[in-house]
């Protein structure tokens, strides 16, 4: 897994949900970019991201998200169920979810669109593609509820 220099879960500003080394290295890189990889928090299932986001340290954390990256076939607890539980929660009804899949089923890019996620890059997750939607969402004001989910590719 990457290293990150993060300190506490009170800098968390990046939650990446991903169990792929060579896409969170990517994701590393990019970050390191936006000078945000002191503050990036590395997960690699979907059942230990809930727990993180459910209790105290990650509810006081959201507050502070910039953007979460989430893959979709994840160990435990897939990332659309973990993004349905977190939408039910006030403080990630606006939380920017930033999707990366290998998933080809239009049923998932459904209900991305339904679940609001800001941009939805199909894996494999293209440097183009990913400096894009960090582009997108750390340096454009953040999207409408009613705004149409943004399909990266190359």
């Amino acid at each position: 897994m990457p290293s990150s220099k993060l300190k506490s879960d009170k800098s968390v500003r990046v939650l990446v949900v991903e169990d792929d080394a060579d896409d969170r290295e990517l994701l590393l890189y990019q970050l390191r970019k936006s000078g945000l990889d002191e503050h990036v928090k590395f997960i690699a299932s979907g059942k230990e991201a809930l727990a993180f986001l459910m209790d105290n340290r990650g509810k006081a954390a959201a507050r502070e998200l910039i953007a979460i990256f989430l893959d979709l076939k994840l160990p435990s607890l897939g990332g659309i169920e973990l993004l349905r539980r977190l939408r039910q929660h006030e403080e990630f009804t606006h939380t920017p979810v930033i999707v990366m899949t290998s998933s080809n089923d239009p049923k998932d890019l459904e209900e991305c669109r339904r679940l609001k996620v800001a941009h939805y890059i199909p894996k494999p997750v293209t440097f183009t593609s990913f400096s894009k939607a960090v582009a997108d969402t750390f340096h454009l004001p953040q999207p409408q509820a009613d705004s149409t989910l943004a399909v990266l590719s190359e």
